[in-house]
């Protein structure tokens, strides 16, 4: 648990140097993220503007887990939208360049980030459910990509198949149970996350052969906002 906790959060907690297994545990590292942002928009909607609220819980979204997902989802961008070959494109996600392409795919993120948010319903259940289940999406979603499509001979999304089990998005299911059973409108906002993720998969194929550290952690941010969309329009 300290070891996905300090691959997926910048939360000190000493894991170690392994490659992480037991992936089906993200489903608490999804609801551990969703405490920041819940308690920053509970601590302030009362008494700052609700743009201001909106823009402190995406701040601590991002504080808890860093930008390393983010960074993924520009690269992902990149290289999908370069002309060329195959190797071209994954010339263009591994530059350490951001272009236009991930500029404009962040950007598209952060403004749905803050209009979903600012949508919120103000009561506990909307708030609590809205972050965690956004999250939990969000980890869904990057599961699914490491358990169904092929991941490149190195790098962290072969480190990450590694230790992924066939087991491991069933559990993280049979886990949620007692969550996404209280609506069948919350079910159908985690398998978003599903759906999301066999999408960036099928792309990522066929721009780059595989699917890569980059296109999880586009398939984490695309899921986590999608997924706030549909909860702000009432699915």
């Amino acid at each position: 648990m300290r070891t996905l906790l300090s691959f997926f959060t910048r939360i000190p907690v000493g894991g170690s140097e392994e490659h992480p297994g037991k992936l089906y545990l993200l489903i608490i590292v999804a609801a551990i993220i969703s405490l920041f942002p819940v308690a920053i928009f509970l601590l302030t909607y009362r008494f700052l503007p609700r743009t201001l609220v909106s823009i402190l819980s995406i701040i601590s979204i991002y504080g808890v887990t860093g930008l390393i997902h983010v960074d993924g989802l520009a690269d992902f961008s990149d290289g999908i939208m370069k002309k060329g070959t195959r190797e071209e494109k994954v010339k263009a996600m591994k530059d350490v360049n951001t272009g236009i392409a991930g500029i404009f795919s962040v950007v598209l993120v952060l403004l749905g980030e803050f209009y979903a948010i600012s949508t919120i319903r103000i009561s506990l259940f909307s708030i609590l459910s809205f972050f965690l289940v956004s999250e939990i999406s969000a980890k869904f979603s990057m599961l699914v990509g490491l358990t169904v499509f092929k991941a490149p001979d190195a790098g962290l999304a072969h480190d990450f198949k590694l230790g992924t089990k066939k087991y491991d998005a069933p559990i993280f299911l049979l886990i949620s149970l007692p969550i996404i059973m209280i609506s069948w409108k919350i079910w159908l906002d985690v398998f978003a996350g599903g759906v999301i993720s066999i999408i960036i998969g099928l792309i990522s194929l066929k721009n780059f052969s595989y699917v890569s550290g980059d296109s999880l952690g586009a398939m984490n941010e695309i899921s986590r906002v999608v997924t706030m969309w549909l909860m702000c329009l009432g699915l």
